[in-house]
């Protein structure tokens, strides 16, 4: 993980400086907003209803025509509850969560036109330009749920286990993680200096806990507390729902991959050369 993140910070810097010395560069500075949805153990079906909300920044560097270099910063909500699926076995496993999640990545973008600001002063290129992105990201969150009208943080609880490593062999997950962006959007320069745009990006994640859940129920010995502490009622919310089965050692989760989360944002940007730009524009 350190590794990665050490990679993901050469990536930016070396992106970021070698092309402002060699390249004549436009240079975009935007925000955007929009929607935010999540699938992992809890959302199996890619279902739609724990739509939620996003925001971000961004810097986007145009190199030539074809190709831009993004870094961002997003700020976004996600959540699942089983209640929304339509299995029986989600519904009577009755669990749910909701996170913050704060996101940062570098991507390259790919033009499928001519993109420049030029198209303003000779005619020369697009102004419009669908395109696909790829690149690599860090983002932190923190899985709570709802109990009993109080909120819980879920991963000191360690609802799988995780606080009885000796037994469970299960460690407590961090609450930061890195993940695989790509994507793609349309761009269009309204004007000489502003932009507008709808961008849509997948995380691939290297985590399956964003939702707290992956693996099977714990002994209730190995919780916190026992029988006796929130963690018990926490790991195992069927009984709520009419389901006294004993779960211990069944699936929780489902092990058939990382969790991921999407965005979908529309972005306004302000446009900017650098000045040994200028003149030939």
């Amino acid at each position: 993980m350190r590794k990665s993140f050490v990679l993901l910070l050469c990536f930016i810097y070396i992106n970021n400086n070698l092309f402002s010395q060699k390249l004549e560069i436009e240079q975009e500075i935007g925000i955007g907003a929009g929607f935010s949805n999540y699938f992992g153990d809890l959302n199996d079906h890619f279902g739609f209803k724990g739509v939620s909300w996003s925001s971000g920044i961004f810097l986007r560097q145009n190199i030539g025509k074809r190709f831009a270099f993004r870094t961002s910063f997003n700020y976004l909500k996600v959540g699942y509850k089983d209640e929304f699926s339509e299995r029986l076995s989600n519904k009577n496993r009755n669990l749910s969560f909701h996170s913050t999640i704060y996101d940062i990545n570098a991507q390259v973008e790919f033009n499928f036109l001519n993109f420049v600001r030029s198209v303003y002063y000779n005619k020369e290129g697009s102004a419009f330009s669908p395109y696909l992105s790829f690149g690599f990201g860090v983002f932190f969150f923190n899985p709570q749920t709802t109990y009993e009208g109080k909120t819980y943080n879920l991963q000191p609880l360690g609802t799988e286990g995780q606080t009885d490593p000796d037994y469970t062999g299960i460690s407590k997950y961090n609450l930061y993680s890195f993940a695989l962006v790509y994507g793609g959007g349309l761009k269009y320069h309204v004007s000489k200096n502003i932009s507008v745009g709808l961008d849509f990006s997948i995380r691939r994640t290297f985590t399956d806990y964003l939702d707290d859940v992956s693996g099977y129920y714990s002994p209730i010995i190995s919780l916190p507390e026992a029988d006796k502490g929130i963690a018990a009622k926490l790991h195992n919310r069927s009984p709520e729902v009419g389901d006294f089965t004993n779960k211990t050692g069944k699936m929780r989760g489902t092990l058939d991959g990382n969790d991921d989360f999407a965005t979908l944002q529309f972005s306004i940007s302000w446009n900017f050369l650098n000045n040994a730009c200028k003149n030939n524009f």
